[in-house]
């Protein structure tokens, strides 16, 4: 089968859509505002645009489920404090009984981004739902084709645009399932933006204000590893009953950078092949995933793999010689996933938010290693795709 190139893939997908109403960055048309119609003609865009070099859909032909232009903005549009979007409960809060009325959901501020009428998609018929679905393959398709562009910002920025699309076609509803994000202080948060209450916006905010999870927790904390080398407390392995919450239909754990850069006297990697051992990263990990499946077993478990970025590791193994690298650590998740059952959300090996350029840490990071705005942007926005993508198929299984 001759295998599409990722043009005529992205133009098919733009003349199939029934629902593409949001900006989104184009290098191949100039740095004039145009509208792409469904006939595929190019003209100047007067529907309020601001962005250069942007597609805008005619609202004209717009399916009333358009998404916010949240992405690529310029750090300087993203202030400190923010109230965008609705909160999240944070990690203090999930082992508590919160009322109903302390989880809102992450509702879009109402602004020029803000979609006038946006669909509910309990409402939407068995064929939209269909169509929708088809939509999305096609983004994944084209989406699918850039993991094989070199790792840079700009790589980033395209599979974003496929993510946002894939969003704008989401085909499930999330209102009746809880959600509970496990991790770091990536999760958490910390450096990022503040609500105005001065709660942390970590990607999860951003997934939420998609899917519009019934009750979203982030239990991030920050210094958390699977392994004990920061402490029993910080251990995910090792305080499993203080990390995870009975009430989530769907557990997201983003954890194991901690790991990789932690350099205690005497560190231990592990055996992966080990089934008994709890020593090390390897037997953490598999202990955590063990009980996992043990009282977790029948929810939805997704483990994402850490986005690379410069930020190495120095320190004395005393059960291997060498420096494991981040991809040894994350490839340790990705066999356990496999074995116990879970899904992986992949950021490493497909280069998105490869931060190993000096270009993309500063546009993404904000030290280094934790996401500012516009990482916690895209981050969100990449998983949110991953979740919908996994939910809507099952629908049709």
């Amino acid at each position: 089968m001759k295998k599409k190139s990722l043009a005529a893939i992205l133009m098919a997908a733009t003349a199939l859509a029934l629902s593409l109403t949001g900006c989104g960055e184009r290098t191949d048309i100039g740095d004039e505002n145009v509208i792409v119609r469904n006939d595929g003609s190019v003209t100047a865009c007067p529907y309020g645009c601001t962005c250069a070099g942007c597609i805008c859909n005619d609202p004209a032909s717009a399916q009333n489920n358009a998404l916010p232009d949240q992405s690529v903005l310029p750090e300087q549009s993203m202030p400190e404090t923010v109230p965008f979007p609705s909160e999240v409960p944070v990690a203090s809060e999930v082992q508590e009984e919160v009322p109903e009325q302390e989880l809102p959901s992450a509702e879009q501020p109402e602004d020029e981004s803000t979609p006038p009428d946006e669909v509910d998609i309990s409402q939407l018929s068995a064929g939209q739902l269909e169509a929708r679905r088809e939509q999305q393959e096609n983004f994944v398709e084209a989406r699918e084709l850039l993991y094989d562009l070199p790792n840079s910002k700009d790589k980033t920025t395209k599979i974003n645009q496929m993510d946002r699309q894939i969003l704008a076609n989401n085909a499930y509803d999330f209102s009746q399932k809880n959600i509970v994000f496990i991790g770091d202080s990536v999760t958490e948060g910390i450096t990022s933006a503040v609500d105005i209450k001065g709660n942390f916006i970590s990607y999860v905010n951003y997934a939420e204000s998609y899917l519009h999870f019934k009750k979203t927790l982030n239990h991030g904390v920050g210094g958390r590893m699977f392994s004990v080398y920061g402490g029993e407390d910080l251990s995910l392995a090792m305080n499993f009953s203080n990390v995870t919450n009975v009430d989530a239909d769907i557990i997201v754990v983003f954890a194991g950078v901690n790991d990789y850069l932690s350099a205690p006297e005497n560190k231990r990697f592990g055996d992966i092949n080990d089934k008994m051992s709890t020593a090390g990263y390897c037997g953490s990990v598999r202990y955590f995933m063990k009980q996992l499946q043990e009282y977790y077993g029948d929810r939805k478990i997704f483990f994402v793999t850490m986005y690379n970025n410069s930020k190495k590791a120095q320190c004395t193994y005393s059960d291997i010689s060498g420096q494991p690298t981040l991809n040894d650590y994350l490839e340790v998740q990705r066999k356990l996933a496999d074995e116990f059952g879970f899904q992986v959300i992949e950021l490493y090996n497909i280069g998105f938010m490869d931060c190993t350029s000096k270009e993309a840490s500063d546009y993404y990071l904000r030290d280094g290693l934790h996401p500012k705005d516009n990482g916690n942007i895209v981050l969100g926005e990449h998983i949110a795709a991953e979740l919908s993508l996994y939910f809507g198929r099952r629908e049709v299984d």
